[in-house]
């Protein structure tokens, strides 16, 4: 076992790496880790966040990593998927974060000035939207509105949108994503 330790990641089969990952072996965790935090790090930075930000972030995306390694939640089959694996994770982490703060960080500048709000009730923006929505759908072709109603109405899957479409599974996709784009334009 001490063996694996001294060598780099790259040199040795990536089924031993995870073996390693999975016995905890420090050498291979500490590579691992320094491999990767010089990305997520410069990801966080152009995403207006500072050193300890990404620390934290980059922490806390390891961790459920190694977790996840550990409990076989996730099996890789190559270090890219892997290291592609623990940047996807910081990364959503650090959205996560951002989104929060933002949010927690909101401030009033001067909440003594009164000013007429019409008064709209709590339902009635949620309903603007869903009506403007399915206004656009309206608009839509036929098969369009079939599609976008079995995917996102009745939950099927592409699969039975494909049957029920005679098409296969792959163009159901792509037309979902076409109808999608015609959606969006409209809306």
């Amino acid at each position: 076992m001490q063996k694996f330790s001294n060598q780099n990641s790259k040199d040795m089969p990536f089924n031993e790496m995870v073996a390693l990952i999975k016995k905890n072996d420090d050498a291979t965790l500490k590579q691992l880790y320094k491999t990767n935090f010089v990305k997520v790090r410069r990801y966080v930075f152009k995403n207006s966040g500072d050193e300890q930000q990404a620390k934290y972030v980059y922490q806390e995306a390891f961790i459920t990593m190694w977790r996840n390694i550990k409990d076989d939640k996730f099996s890789a089959y190559t270090e890219g998927a892997l290291n592609g694996y623990l940047f996807q994770m910081a990364k959503y982490k650090w959205l996560d974060h951002v989104r929060s703060t933002r949010y927690k960080n909101t401030t009033f500048i001067n909440r003594d000035i009164e000013y007429d709000e019409p008064q709209i009730e709590e339902n009635e923006l949620p309903n603007r939207k869903i009506k403007i929505i399915m206004d656009s759908m309206n608009k839509l072709g036929e098969r369009c509105q079939l599609l976008m109603r079995l995917f996102y109405f009745e939950r099927k899957s592409f699969r039975e949108i494909a049957e029920i479409m005679e098409m296969d599974e792959a163009s159901a996709r792509n037309e979902k994503y076409r109808c999608q784009e015609q959606l969006q334009k409209m809306s």
